[in-house]
């Protein structure tokens, strides 16, 4: 399989991921784009933090946060007809 192939199907899973969340888990299903937006804001700072300590796995956790995040809100989004993803 070639690597990109790979990537989109990883990329596809993560979002199957959190629609399943979003339709299974009561604590993601009452979530708002005001209640997401102090947690990505938090996110945020801790990718800034690690940037500033070169601090390479923490990077590449809090970028998965903060992806994580940015499918939260488009799958909310789509919820209420604003825009897909």
């Amino acid at each position: 399989m070639m690597p990109n192939m790979l990537l989109a199907e990883k990329f596809l899973q993560l979002k199957q991921i959190m629609d399943e969340l979003r339709s299974q888990c009561p604590w993601d299903k009452k979530q708002t784009i005001e209640t997401l937006r102090p947690m990505t804001i938090e996110e945020t700072y801790e990718l800034a933090g690690a940037i500033d300590e070169n601090n390479w796995m923490e990077i590449k956790e809090e970028l998965g946060d903060i992806l994580l995040h940015l499918l939260f809100y488009t799958k909310i989004a789509s919820e209420q007809e604003k825009f897909t993803l």
